[in-house]
C-alpha cells in the first residue's frame, strides 16, 4: 500500500533506502515531506509491522496527516488494508496487526506508551527536545525501532544537532539530507522567484533553501547584539518616539520610548487593567518626554485613542491588518538586522523577541505572531515606536467638538 500516484524522486528514494535508524530530512517548503513520511510509515507497516507513530507539533497538523493518508487509501481502493480506523483517536489498525497512530507533541506526558517500530516526527524543529529525548528515543530502544525527523529548520536547535550527526560518517546510525524547495519539479521557478522577491531574506533562506540560521526565532536577528541601552530622562530637546500596545483580555499594556538615535530609554509593562490608572501613566510619561506616540488603535484602542487625544498628547493610531502588521514587523526586523537600535536589557522583552515567529500560509502569505500561549506586547510596542521614528506622521493634538 502507498499513497495513490506517489512516485518517489531520487532524493526521496535516498531516504527510503537508507538503513540508518535515525534519519533527518531538512527540506524546504513543498518539497514533499509529509508524503515522504507517510509512505515511509506504510513501508514499515508492511515490513516490520508493530506500532508506528506520526508526531506533529500540534493536534491539527496530526489530524491533517491522518486525513491525507485516509483519503489516499479511499481514492486508491486501499481501504481493505484496514482492520479498523478510529477518527476520534486518529489511529489506523491494519489487517496484519500493525498500526499507525497520529499524535500531538504539545503535551509530552500524553505520549507515554509501548515500544515503537517506526516514528515520524513532523516539523521536528518546532517540537520540544524532550519529546524526542524523554519519550520517543526510549520507546525505540527495546524494539530497535527507527525515527524519521522531517522539518524545515528553525534556527540551530536540537533538530540541527540531529541533522549534524547525520553528516558525520563516524555515526552510522544517523543519516541526514538537506533538500531545497527547488528539488521538487512541481514547484515552478517563477513561484520561487516570486517568493524570493516578496519574503524577507532570512525567511526565504530558511523556508525555501532549508538553511539553518544562527538565530533560533528566524524573525529578529542580532537581538543580543542590540542589547545595551540604558534608561534615561528626557534631555529637553525632544525627538522621542513612543509606542504603546494596549492590554487585551489577559495581555499586558506596554509603553516603550526611543530617542532620536534609536536607543530604548523607557519601558513599562502594566497588567493593572484600571484604564484610569493606565491613561494617567501613559499621559504623564509621554508628556514628560514630549514624545510622538503611536498607539495600537485596533478594536479596544479606538475609545482609548480618543481619551489620549483629548488629554493633549501628540498621538496617532495604527490600525492592525494582516498587511499593516507585516509592514510593522518587517521594519523592526530590518532595524535588528542592521543593528540600528539599542534596547534595554529586559528579560521579558528579550524573550518575546527571540521566540516571536512567523507562519507562511498555503497562498504564500506570511503572518507574524507570538507562539501559541505567549505574549507579544513588548514586541508590538517596540515595533510601533520604531515605526514612529522612521515614518513621520502629523499627530492630532486636539479635536474640535
Amino acid at each position: 500500500m502507498e499513497i495513490e500516484g506517489y512516485v518517489p524522486r531520487d532524493s526521496q528514494k535516498e531516504v527510503f533506502t537508507s538503513p540508518a535508524r535515525f534519519m533527518a530530512v531538512d527540506a524546504g517548503r513543498r518539497w514533499g515531506k509529509t508524503v515522504t513520511g507517510l509512505n515511509w510509515l506504510l513501508d514499515g507497516v508492511c515490513k516490520e509491522g508493530g506500532v508506528n507513530w506520526w508526531i506533529a507539533p500540534v493536534y491539527s497538523q496530526s489530524r491533517m496527516a491522518f486525513r491525507k493518508l485516509l483519503n489516499a487509501a479511499k481514492s486508491g481502493n486501499g481501504e481493505d488494508a484496514f482492520d479498523s480506523v478510529s477518527h476520534g483517536e486518529l489511529r489506523m489498525v491494519f489487517i496484519n496487526g500493525a498500526s499507525i497512530e497520529f499524535k500531538s507533541a504539545d503535551n509530552p506526558d500524553n505520549l507515554r506508551g509501548e515500544g515503537l517500530s517506526r516514528v515520524v516526527i513532523d516539523e521536528a524543529a518546532r517540537v520540544k527536545r524532550e519529546v524526542f529525548e524523554e519519550v520517543v528515543r526510549p520507546a525505540v530502544s527495546d524494539t530497535g525501532g527507527r525515527i524519521l525527523f522531517i522539518s524545515t529548520p528553525k534556527g540551530r536547535n536540537w533538530f540541527y544537532d540531529i541533522w549534524t550527526k547525520g553528516q558525520d560518517g563516524l555515526q552510522p546510525d544517523y543519516k541526514s539530507w538537506r533538500f531545497p524547495t527547488s528539488d521538487n519539479p512541481k514547484v515552478s521557478s517563477e513561484d520561487l522567484v516570486q517568493a524570493e522577491q516578496s519574503l524577507p531574506r532570512d525567511v526565504f533562506n530558511q523556508e525555501y533553501m532549508a538553511e539553518f540560521l544562527e538565530d533560533s526565532a528566524g524573525v529578529f536577528r542580532n537581538v543580543d547584539r542590540c542589547i545595551g541601552s540604558v534608561e534615561a530622562d528626557p534631555n529637553g530637546g525632544g525627538g522621542y518616539y513612543a509606542g504603546c500596545d494596549l492590554a487585551k483580555h489577559t495581555d499586558f499594556t506596554v509603553l516603550t520610548i526611543l530617542d532620536g538615535n534609536g536607543n530604548q530609554i523607557y519601558f513599562n509593562r502594566i497588567q493593572k487593567l484600571d484604564w484610569v490608572y493606565q491613561k494617567q501613566l501613559i499621559t504623564e510619561t509621554v508628556k514628560r518626554y514630549n514624545a510622538q506616540l503611536l498607539l495600537d488603535s485596533t478594536g479596544i484602542g479606538d475609545p482609548i485613542f480618543d481619551d489620549l487625544l483629548n488629554a493633549g498628547l501628540a498621538v496617532e493610531g495604527y490600525k492592525f491588518t494582516s498587511e499593516s502588521k507585516k509592514k510593522l514587523i518587517e521594519s523592526l526586523m530590518l532595524g535588528f538586522e542592521q543593528v540600528g537600535l539599542k534596547i534595554l536589557n529586559n528579560p521579558v522583552q528579550t524573550n518575546e523577541l527571540k521566540i516571536f515567529e512567523y507562519e507562511i500560509g498555503q497562498s504564500g502569505t506570511i503572518r507574524y505572531s507570538a507562539p501559541e500561549g505567549y505574549h507579544d506586547d513588548c514586541v508590538i510596542a517596540l515595533a510601533l515606536a520604531w515605526w514612529a521614528k522612521h515614518n513621520s506622521f502629523t499627530p492630532m493634538i486636539w479635536r474640535v467638538t
